[in-house]
């Protein structure tokens, strides 16, 4: 079974378009991107009981929806990150995919 930070380091892997590259290891992520990892656990386990609902008045009964998931990789914690790695024909920074 996987942990929450294993999710969130999996998603951050994938945000950063390094999910192929074995030197991006659990502990390298945890080291490196800690703080980004804390706060999308924390997002993940604060997920509201109505996933995809973002407000609800039951007065004139408005919803807000929302697009984000319990595991989305928002704007806060893309600032935590540094940019996505760029893919070229086969390519990216650091070795071949």
């Amino acid at each position: 079974m996987y942990s929450n930070k294993d999710i969130a380091i999996e998603k951050i892997k994938g945000y950063l378009n390094v999910t192929g590259d074995p030197k991006l290891t659990k502990e390298y992520g945890l080291s490196n991107y800690g703080i980004a990892v804390q706060v999308l656990v924390e997002k993940a386990e604060s997920y509201k009981v109505m996933p995809g609902v973002k407000s609800f008045s039951e007065g004139g009964q408005s919803m807000t929806f929302s697009d984000e998931g319990k595991w989305t990789v928002t704007d806060d914690i893309k600032d935590l990150l540094p940019a996505p790695f760029v893919k070229l024909m086969g390519w990216y920074y650091g070795g071949i995919i």
